[in-house]
C-alpha cells in the first residue's frame, strides 16, 4: 500500500512539473527588436554601425554569446575600438572568461583613452579579485515583509479567521572559495550564513500564523568538481552541511547531513541536474524526528532571448519516534513522505548602460505530502499522521543598484490544505516582501 501511495505521488510530481514548466511556452516568441537588429546585422555584416547596434541588443536579451561573437567580429575590423574591447571584457567577465577579460582590459588600456580610464581601471580590479586562489564575499541583508492569512476550518471545527502581521529580516551569509586551478576547474566552497526572520509561520497547524523571532543558521564545505567532458560541462558536487532552524512552538530543526549533485550542459541552452541529500535530525528539540531523505531532478532553457525556465520534481521522506511520554501512552513510530514539483520563468527586463541589470521571476510550486501534525500531538488525540496539499505563486523583483548592492522585492500566494477529503482545514496567505543586499568582497 506504501508503495502504491509513493508510486501515485511520484506520478502527480511528473504531472505537475511538466504543466508547470510547459508556462513558460508562452514567450517563445523571439523579442521583435532583436530581430530586426539580427537581420540588419546578417544584411550588412561589414557594417561597425550595426553590428555594434545588435552586438547592444543582444546583450539587453540576454543573447551573450551572440554578443560577445559579434563584438569579436567590430574588434577584428577595428583594433583600435577601446569602447567594444571594454563592452567585450565585460561580457567575458559576466560568464566567468577572467582570462579573456583582463586581455580586452589591458589591450583598452594601452590605447589610452582618457574617457575609458576609471571604467577599465576598476573592471580590471575586479577581474584580479575574481582571478585570486582564495576569494571570499560577505552578503549582509535587511528588509521586511507584510503577511495577511486567511483559515477556514471544517464545520464544527475551529470558526475562520483573518490576520494581518509584519516582521523584519536581516541575513549575513558568506562564501570562501578555493580554486586550486586545475584543468578541470575544481573548487572548494565554504557557506554559512545567520538570519532573523518574523516569519509569522503556523506552527501547530491549526491555521493561526504565529508571530515569534525565528533565529536560523547554516555551514557547508563543498568539493566541487569537473569531471572529463563525456557529456558537455560536466560537474559533481559533494557537501557536508550543518543547519539550524527556530520553527516555533517550543521546536527547532538540528540538521547535519551530506548533498550530492551532479549537473551537465547538453546543449548552450540546457542545463540538467540530478541531486540527492540525506540529513540526521536526531538532536532537534521536540522535532520527533530521526533523520529525512530527499532525491530530484531539474533543469534551466533558455526559451527565446531574455527568458529562461526552470523547472523540478523530486521525492522526500522523514522518520521519526513521538516519545510515549509525549502521548501519555505508547510511543508511536511514524513515516512521513511527498513529492513536489515546481517551474519558474525569469526574465531580463532592462540591462543597464553600465551592465547591471533587472530581472523578474514568476515561480509555481505545488506539493502533495503528508506530516506529522503538532497540533494533534499537543493535544495527544486524533490522526497524528495527516495529508497536505500546498501551492504556491510568487512574483519577484531583482534589481542590481549597483556593483554591490541589489534590491528584490515582490508577492506572493501560498494556498494549504491539511487533513483528510472534506474535514480538512483551509489556509490562505498573501505576502509582500522588500529586502535590500550589500556584498562586501
Amino acid at each position: 500500500m506504501a508503495g502504491t501511495a509513493m508510486t501515485a505521488r511520484w506520478q502527480r510530481g511528473a504531472i505537475v512539473f511538466a504543466a508547470l514548466l510547459a508556462l513558460g511556452a508562452g514567450p517563445a516568441q523571439a523579442d521583435s527588436l532583436y530581430d530586426r537588429a539580427f537581420e540588419a546585422r546578417v544584411t550588412d555584416y561589414a557594417d561597425p554601425a550595426t553590428l555594434a547596434a545588435f552586438a547592444g541588443e543582444a546583450v539587453r536579451t540576454g543573447q551573450y554569446d551572440q554578443a560577445i561573437s559579434t563584438l569579436e567580429q567590430v574588434i577584428f575590423q577595428d583594433p583600435g575600438d577601446a569602447g567594444a574591447r571594454l563592452t567585450l571584457a565585460r561580457l567575458y567577465f559576466h560568464v566567468g572568461s577572467f582570462d579573456l577579460a583582463m586581455g580586452h582590459v589591458n589591450e583598452a588600456l594601452a590605447l589610452g583613452v582618457p574617457s575609458l580610464q576609471a571604467a577599465l581601471n576598476q573592471l580590471k580590479a575586479r577581474i584580479e579579485r575574481a582571478r585570486q586562489p582564495v576569494r571570499a564575499y560577505l552578503d549582509v541583508t535587511a528588509g521586511g515583509q507584510v503577511v495577511h492569512r486567511r483559515a477556514s476550518f471544517p464545520s464544527g471545527f475551529a470558526a475562520a479567521a483573518e490576520q494581518t502581521g509584519f516582521g523584519g529580516y536581516a541575513m549575513l551569509d558568506g562564501r570562501v572559495v578555493f580554486d586550486p586551478d586545475t584543468a578541470t576547474r575544481d573548487l572548494v566552497l565554504l557557506d554559512a550564513g545567520i538570519s532573523v526572520d518574523r516569519p509569522f509561520l503556523d506552527t501547530d497547524f491549526n491555521g493561526t500564523g504565529d508571530g515569534f523571532t525565528a533565529l536560523a543558521g547554516h555551514g557547508a564545505v563543498t568539493l566541487s568538481k569537473g569531471l572529463p567532458d563525456v557529456i558537455d560541462t560536466l560537474r559533481a558536487d559533494l557537501t557536508l552541511f550543518g543547519d539550524y532552524d527556530e520553527l516555533g512552538g517550543g521546536r527547532d530543526k538540528r540538521e547535519l547531513g551530506v548533498r550530492a549533485r551532479i549537473g551537465f550542459r547538453p546543449s548552450v541552452e540546457t542545463q540538467v541536474y540530478l541531486n540527492a541529500s540525506y540529513g540526521w535530525l536526531g538532536e532537534s528539540r521536540a522535532l520527533f524526528a530521526d533523520d529525512q531523505w530527499s532525491v530530484g531532478i531539474g533543469a534551466r532553457y533558455r526559451i527565446a532571448p531574455g527568458w529562461t525556465a526552470d523547472g523540478f520534481v523530486r521525492h522526500y521522506q522523514r522518520r521519526g519516534t513521538v516519545p510515549a511520554a509525549v502521548l501519555g501512552g505508547t510511543a508511536f513510530g511514524y513515516r512521513t513522505q511527498g513529492t513536489e514539483g515546481g517551474a519558474a520563468l525569469t526574465h531580463l527586463l532592462h540591462v543597464f548602460e553600465d551592465g547591471r541589470a533587472w530581472f523578474q521571476t514568476l515561480s509555481a510550486s505545488y506539493a502533495d505530502d503528508t506530516i506529522l501534525d503538532y497540533g494533534a500531538v499537543g493535544a495527544g488525540r486524533g490522526a497524528l499522521v495527516t495529508g497536505r496539499q500546498v501551492w504556491r505563486v510568487d512574483w519577484d523583483h531583482a534589481v542590481q543598484l549597483s556593483a554591490q548592492g541589489r534590491l528584490r522585492f515582490g508577492v506572493g500566494y501560498h494556498h494549504e490544505r491539511i487533513g483528510p477529503g472534506g474535514a480538512s482545514s483551509r489556509t490562505d496567505a498573501w505576502t509582500g516582501r522588500l529586502r535590500y543586499t550589500y556584498r562586501f568582497q
